[in-house]
């Protein structure tokens, strides 16, 4: 949960790698988690992911999808209700700007194990160039 200091914060302070936020996602009828993984050097561009209530049957069949699932546990996290996965099978590229406003609100900030490990799946996924992994992970 979210203390009460980050909460008095501006929200940009709070847009920092392992962040995860709560808004809406198009062509979803609830609100879903977002983890902030990467963002560039000039705080413009942000890389995200999911969390997930469950794993997608499609991914389910694919093992190289299946591999860039990440379980979390409410013990993990007590923002969750139930097991949930992050989805480092579609990072989602935008503006850092899309969650510095009213439409996102800040739940907590992943542990730094957590976070290596989405980076590494993101990197090693094949799902971004070479420019974007410097763009967002400086690497």
């Amino acid at each position: 949960m979210a203390s009460l200091a980050d909460l008095i914060k501006h929200p940009s302070t709070l847009i920092q790698p392992g962040a995860v936020f709560l808004g809406d996602f198009d062509g979803v009828d609830h609100q879903k988690f977002y983890v902030i993984a990467g963002i560039s050097e000039d705080r413009v561009l942000v890389c995200s992911v999911l969390i997930n209530s469950s794993i997608n049957p499609f991914i389910l069949r694919r093992q190289h999808l299946l591999q860039l699932q990440i379980e979390i546990t409410p013990d993990d996290y007590d923002f969750l209700d139930h097991v949930s996965y992050i989805n480092c099978a579609n990072p989602i590229k935008g503006q850092l700007s899309h969650f510095d406003g009213t439409d996102f609100s800040y739940k907590a900030q992943l542990n730094k194990n957590h976070l290596i490990n989405i980076q590494n799946n993101i990197i090693d996924s094949g799902l971004l160039t070479p420019e974007e992994i410097k763009i967002f992970f400086d690497r």
